[in-house]
């Protein structure tokens, strides 16, 4: 049914119950699962612009990407026990944009991603990422609820 899913993932409480789902879409077809992780531009090492030869020494965006890729790690660990194909990679930019455009780029057959009780406050301040990604999708969207 899904050829193509990605996996959005966080480190939140939350990302193991995403993984859990992407296991049970993907079970028994033959699905290959991007597990995805967004980092914001701001903690992003990789294509910053940087002048060729420059040192860059930012330990905050070294230890981001370092935790984005062990989540991503932690959740294909998961995957690939149940037998599933999964591939890994970090994505950078405003997450709810980011992870349109990464489901466009693969042809994203459905985006698996959690969903925050956030507060009105938060969600004033930071916008709600699954909002986003259902608003620009261009595929359908399943969002996990549970461990909220």
């Amino acid at each position: 049914m899904f050829d193509v899913i990605l996996l959005a993932v966080d480190g939140s409480k939350q990302s193991p119950y995403v993984a859990d789902l992407a296991c049970q879409l993907a079970k028994d077809q033959t699905s290959a699962v991007y597990v995805t992780c967004c980092i914001d531009e701001s903690y992003a090492l990789e294509d910053n612009g940087d002048e060729p030869g420059e040192i860059v020494d930012y330990p905050p965006a070294e230890e981001e990407q370092n935790t984005a890729r062990a989540v991503v790690a932690h959740a294909m660990v998961k995957l690939r026990q149940a037998g599933i194909n999964a591939r890994g990679n970090l994505i950078v930019g405003a997450a709810g944009e980011a992870l349109v455009a990464e489901a466009a780029r693969i042809n994203a057959s459905v985006i698996v991603i959690g969903h925050r009780q956030l507060s009105d406050f938060s969600r004033m301040m930071k916008g709600s990422v699954s909002a986003d990604v259902i608003e620009g999708s261009p595929c359908p969207v399943l969002v996990e609820v549970r461990g909220n």
